[in-house]
């Protein structure tokens, strides 16, 4: 990287929110945030709209690709229909995974071991990860955001067409989740009973789900809704989740041939904002990253509010600068 293109990087690393303290900042009322912050406690009733939102896409698409799958004129269209669907199915199980990262932060229900136990009844047994393990890299995403030991590092990787190839191939999933079990086995030390980790536990029930879909949907004829629920499973699902990721941290000055593994990226986080793309791509408090990094513990279904807040306190520049759509930041760090 050029000197120029190091002034840059850090600059953009500069506009992270991340060094400003909660007990600094006053809005242009006279409201402090931390007395604004205690009145944000989760609105559980969002909260489950938007989680079983996820749930019903799922139905509403198994049933359409049956309906569909009946009417298919030939080989042609019913492939068609299978890739469709499966991209659909990975959408879907890619929004119900965004609410695994809420749970991870205790903000499925009150009680930390109801959420708990509610996020791997609802997400957890989808995609085969306990909300537990997840907690446990999680945070040290936080923590080491933009460093070399961020744990959820898709976006030290540029978004070339290698990086699209890896995901549609599921080469990227398999890098992924064998890091996730490293890491998780080994922040587990000996792990649990008999030496299994909270996440062997999940990954049979999960399995057993997932093979029960395709199993049931394989002897009910609908061959097109099994082929299409493993594509969204195995292909749509890592690639959506592994490219929102890039979108939401990865820097416009970011140098495509330096190694991030070894050379610090910096912290960089967006601003989304609203609309149907930014909500279903960015559920659960996504499309508003750069506030859940500032301040991880408050619900998605109140980060709207700390937006406005912010917007009328002496950051609200700052706020502006790091405000985009996916599309834009696509565009910007399109290297296909």
């Amino acid at each position: 990287m050029n000197r120029q293109g190091a002034e840059m990087q850090a600059d953009a690393a500069a506009l992270d929110i991340g060094t400003i303290r909660h007990s600094t900042l006053v809005d242009s009322s006279g409201q402090r945030y931390v007395d604004f912050r205690r009145d944000l406690t989760p609105r559980w009733s969002a909260v489950w709209a938007s989680l079983l939102a996820g749930h019903a896409g799922l139905a509403l698409c198994a049933t359409a690709i049956v309906l569909l799958g009946r009417a298919a004129p030939g080989p042609v269209a019913t492939t068609g229909l299978c890739v469709l669907g499966g991209a659909v199915f990975g959408l879907c199980l890619h929004y119900l995974t965004t609410f695994l990262h809420e749970g991870a932060h205790y903000n499925l229900a009150p009680g930390r071991r109801a959420s708990d136990m509610l996020t791997n009844a609802f997400v957890g047994i989808f995609v085969g990860m306990d909300v537990k393990a997840y907690r446990k890299v999680h945070f040290d995403h936080h923590r080491f955001l933009g460093t070399t030991r961020d744990p959820e590092r898709s976006y030290f990787a540029p978004l070339d067409l290698r990086f699209l190839l890896e995901g549609l191939t599921g080469v990227r999933l398999f890098r992924v989740l064998k890091g996730y079990r490293r890491l998780i086995r080994s922040k587990s030390g000996t792990g649990e009973a008999g030496g299994f980790t909270s996440l062997d536990k999940v990954l049979p029930v999960a399995a057993a789900v997932n093979a029960s879909v395709v199993g049931c949907a394989l002897l009910a004829g609908a061959v097109p809704l099994a082929v299409a629920w493993t594509i969204g499973q195995l292909v749509f699902l890592p690639l959506i989740n592994t490219v929102r990721q890039v979108l939401e941290h990865r820097s416009e000055f970011a140098d495509d041939a330096t190694d991030y593994t070894r050379v610090p990226h910096g912290p960089v986080n967006r601003l989304f904002g609203d609309g149907v793309v930014a909500t279903v791509i960015g559920s659960a408090g996504f499309n508003r990253h750069l506030l859940h990094h500032w301040d991880p513990s408050v619900s998605f279904t109140r980060l709207r509010e700390v937006e406005r807040f912010l917007m009328r306190t002496e950051i609200a520049p700052l706020l502006r600068q790091r405000q985009t759509t996916y599309y834009r930041a696509w565009r910007q760090l399109d290297r296909v």
